[in-house]
């Protein structure tokens, strides 16, 4: 599937631009995953599909393409009072040749990427492991795929979304697998509201339970979008996250802003994120830790 933009439009009464809209492409193909897509774009999440697209969201556009998406990105890290951390990370989702385009194979690890970034202290599984993911179904609003990787484990995820209104919608993501020795269970739940063509207001909710651990382990964050051109956009994020053993209390709480922007090609990001974290354990006290990051990504999206 081949995406082309959309060309901004014109206002004609007093020969003033109209402001662009963040929502700027348009499917070719007419498959149902297409179709799918453009239902999406058009009538749920202008501009949520715009911004999940720019800031490589997987939660919403994994249903909604059946190309080839290969992301690569490299994290240069400075924490005060830890030092530099460099981190490198490669994921791909690949159409098998002669095969049905609901079978995929993937090099991808178990943590939606945007939610590890909005809670980088969960116990998400973030290393790659090579699978085969099956969409056994993807309709408007829901959809439901299985996925078999080398860890060894396998999942199984559904997923819907709900149009409140014109400016507000819902979705739900219930995840089951077993992965090696340890069965679990994740709920998330994210809210969208557009206050504007050019922001987007997403609170963001996951709930965890796992035989590895005791309890559960909770998170709730906001995202509050905004658009500045086709090649820039920001982030404001804000989410605490907990542990209901051994005694309830939050594990971690984060305060960051995320500058993303294309340059010299479509398909090469650099994002800056200075964040301040207070993160706690049950052996050690709470306490500040100031960072910034320099992410640099190279992301093809059906080659």
């Amino acid at each position: 599937m081949l995406l082309v933009p959309v060309s901004y439009l014109t206002m004609a009464e007093d020969l003033e631009q109209e402001e662009p809209s963040p929502c700027l492409y348009k499917s070719q193909e007419s498959t149902m995953l297409d179709k799918t897509y453009d239902y999406l774009n058009s009538t749920l999440c202008e501009p949520a599909l715009w911004f999940d697209d720019f800031f490589v969201d997987d939660r919403v556009t994994q249903d909604s393409r059946a190309g080839t998406m290969v992301r690569w990105y490299n994290d240069f890290k400075q924490t005060e009072g830890k030092g530099f951390k460099y981190e490198t990370r490669l994921s791909a989702r690949v159409n098998i040749p002669k095969a049905t385009k609901r079978l995929k194979l993937v090099f991808e690890s178990d943590a939606d990427d945007k939610v590890a970034d909005l809670f980088p202290n969960s116990s998400e599984d973030t290393k790659n492991t090579l699978g085969l993911r099956y969409d056994w179904f993807v309709k408007e609003r829901s959809s439901l795929n299985f996925k078999v990787s080398l860890h060894p484990g396998i999942e199984a995820r559904y997923r819907y979304t709900y149009p409140f209104s014109e400016h507000t919608f819902g979705r739900i993501t219930q995840k089951i697998y077993q992965k090696e020795s340890d069965t679990g269970s994740k709920t998330d739940l994210d809210l969208d509201h557009k206050l504007s063509d050019t922001f987007l207001l997403r609170w963001t909710n996951f709930a965890k339970v796992e035989t590895s651990f005791d309890g559960a382990e909770l998170g709730s964050g906001l995202t509050l979008y905004q658009f500045i051109s086709d090649t820039q956009a920001l982030s404001y994020e804000a989410s605490v996250q907990g542990k209901t053993k051994p005694y309830h209390y939050l594990s971690n709480q984060r305060l960051a802003v995320r500058y993303r922007q294309s340059i010299f090609r479509k398909w090469f990001f650099y994002e800056i994120t200075p964040a301040v974290d207070w993160p706690k354990d049950e052996e050690i006290e709470r306490h500040d830790e100031v960072s910034i990051t320099l992410r640099l990504e190279v992301l093809f999206n059906n080659i």
